[in-house]
């Protein structure tokens, strides 16, 4: 009884083109999702850095003015504010590891 079910799983071979091409699909389809998150994930951070930048160019500075009259005087005040930039952040490969195998003694 088991050798005739073991006969019939081993000439059977209905599923397997069926099975390969759902491999290659998904294997296709993950491919395809990886690429495409690499895209949102650069395109991300491009706005952002965009985003900084323009947070950074806002001047806060500013200058009031002093005043004088019925001799007296008070002196001003001035803020000058020089806005930086933020670098986009570079993508750097990673460092090879070398790892030394020490014998046993």
């Amino acid at each position: 009884m088991v050798t005739n079910l073991f006969s019939k799983l081993w000439n059977d071979d209905a599923g397997a083109l069926l099975a390969m091409e759902f491999l290659f699909m998904a294997t296709i389809l993950v491919i395809g999702i990886v690429v495409g998150l690499v895209a949102v994930r650069n395109a991300i951070n491009a706005e952002l850095t965009a985003l900084a930048n323009a947070i950074l160019a806002l001047n806060l500075g500013y200058t009031i003015s002093g005043q004088s009259g019925c001799c007296a005087s008070v002196e001003g005040t001035q803020v000058i504010f020089i806005p930086g930039t933020i670098t986009p952040p570079i993508c750097t490969p990673p460092v090879p590891v070398v790892i030394t195998v020490v014998p046993c003694s």
